[in-house]
């Protein structure tokens, strides 16, 4: 009897997980998912250094926007090749946001020095609002974005390579 009711129980809790989550995924749940071909969703976002920047304000560039984090072993193995792609795309109307998430100002810029970035515009996300926007979750995650400001390419994870990066700036490059 009493094996009964725990039976009862569990069928009736995961009936109603069921429902929730249904009611959840039509209801609530972000469909702004940044997909291939797709506009990006624009942000405003202070760099390091203070200056406020607008990705709409770069349309008529590609852009590569990289979500990081200084605690993250492949965002850091991945920086310098970033930083390096950064330098030889910088007159090819290219460029890379590099968008740290959640962290202040005083661990990024101890990053940059380490990691002698001194060609990669360092943005702050510090609220993680950019972050939800493009549902970002493993990182380093990496969006090539066309000049026309749809996206081309999300790679997830890594490290990329400089050869990855570099193919991929070479298809998005205007």
């Amino acid at each position: 009897m009493e094996s009964r009711k725990v039976t009862r129980l569990l069928v009736l809790a995961v009936i109603v997980l069921a429902v929730g989550w249904t009611f959840y995924s039509a209801y609530f749940k972000d469909e702004s998912t940044v997909k291939v071909g797709q506009p990006v969703p624009d942000f405003v976002a202070q760099q390091v250094d203070g200056d406020k920047v607008r990705l709409s304000d770069l349309k008529g560039k590609a852009v590569v926007l990289n979500f990081w984090g200084s605690w993250c072993e492949p965002c850091r193995d991945e920086m310098p090749a970033l930083n390096r792609a950064a330098k030889e795309f910088v007159d090819k109307n290219v460029v890379i946001l590099a968008i740290n998430v959640g962290e202040s100002e005083v661990p990024v810029k101890s990053f940059a020095r380490q990691y002698q970035l001194d060609a990669l515009p360092l943005l702050m996300d510090p609220s993680r609002a950019i972050t939800r926007k493009y549902q970002i979750g493993e990182m380093p995650s990496t969006f090539f974005v066309k000049a026309d400001g749809t996206l081309y390419k999300h790679i997830v994870g890594g490290p990329m390579s400089y050869q990855t990066i570099r193919n991929n700036m070479q298809q998005i490059a205007p």
